[in-house]
């Protein structure tokens, strides 16, 4: 029985290490064909000199290093934001539709990042994700709170609707808001999700708050796989529901808030790739969370590709493209036998 166990164990590693390598070369060769594409395509050879031998008087050099490689950065660093957080919240709530766009986290975020603009007209970034940490707080209280205490209300599909409903309101709120201070320009902008003009400047204040965010993740991953296992469970073996729960409220609200400022609300990130990676990391979320960051980031990063190529000169908002994968998955989930 033990040899078989081991076995199996054995067999699950080797799988998830070779699903990992997998998502490594794929988000490698990503992030290739994402320097090399855009408004004006630039050359491999080219793409090898400007790391090895830039030159500032370059043009496609300049175009490579200030504009598509904080863009590149920034997609990795959003998509494995939004994907670890989609994990963090479907193990603690138990539910597979959870994610930050389903259950009214960004559009919390949202909300706050309305009130930082008319509040704080010229903020500087980490001011604006403070405001969208507390705009996402409210949304998280309200869902965390609720899975926790209304039975009822933990069913996946129930829970999806409750998401939807704060979804509405706080997106109501922030147009009105929008519309009363004469920011709907620069809010519609942002709603659209996407991460074009993004500069090196911008760069350097996100990715603070990511690595912050992914490293408490790793530290309560162990955690987290006995909350998914169910509260009375995760107390038999010693955990703290209480304690995780708060953990897990804090890291959301921490890599969801800086992602939704950065980029704006990506919708379904969360929500689908928690569920590709069990493929190849079963339900053990110690490799669930690793990999879902880097699988995050690649779904990212080629939604970026794909919005440039579409319609070039124009771009399709990242959102868009993430949208058009992630509403059929969501529809799958809610219509499939035991998701009521």
């Amino acid at each position: 029985m033990q040899n078989t166990y081991k076995q199996l164990n054995d067999r699950g590693k080797i799988k998830w290490r070779l699903g990992i390598l997998i998502f490594i070369c794929l988000l490698f060769f990503s992030i290739l064909i994402s320097i090399r594409v855009g408004a004006k395509d630039i050359s491999f050879s080219t793409i090898v000199n400007s790391f090895l031998h830039y030159d500032k008087i370059n043009t496609q050099h300049v175009i490579i290093q200030t504009l598509r490689m904080p863009r590149i950065i920034v997609a990795v660093a959003v998509g494995a934001s939004f994907a670890v957080s989609g994990s963090l919240m479907q193990a603690s709530t138990r539910n597979p539709m959870a994610s930050p766009s389903t259950l009214g986290i960004n559009a919390g975020a949202g909300l706050g990042l309305a009130v930082a603009m008319v509040v704080l007209p010229g903020a500087d970034f980490n001011r604006i994700v403070i405001f969208s940490m507390a705009g996402a707080a409210v949304s998280a209280i309200i869902i965390f709170v609720l899975a926790a205490t209304v039975k009822s209300a933990g069913s996946p599909i129930r829970l999806a609707l409750v998401g939807t409903a704060i979804s509405a309101l706080f997106n109501a709120f922030s147009q009105s808001i929008a519309t009363a201070f004469n920011i709907a320009q620069s809010l519609s902008f942002w709603n659209a999700g996407g991460i074009q003009g993004v500069r090196q400047a911008q760069v350097r204040l996100l990715i603070p708050w990511t690595v912050v965010g992914l490293i408490l993740a790793f530290f309560i991953r162990n955690q987290v796989s006995l909350l998914s296992l169910g509260e009375d469970v995760a107390k038999g073996l010693g955990g703290r529901p209480e304690r995780i729960r708060f953990a897990v409220s804090a890291t959301v609200l921490i890599l969801t808030g800086s992602a939704v400022a950065m980029a704006g609300p990506i919708g379904f990130v969360g929500l689908v790739v928690p569920h590709l990676v069990k493929f190849i990391a079963g339900a053990d979320y110690k490799r669930i969370i690793p990999a879902s960051a880097l699988a995050g980031a690649l779904l990212v990063v080629v939604a970026d590709i794909v919005g440039r190529i579409i319609n070039p000169p124009f771009e399709t908002p990242t959102g868009a493209v993430t949208a058009v994968i992630g509403v059929p998955f969501f529809i799958y989930l809610a219509t499939r036998k035991g998701s009521r």
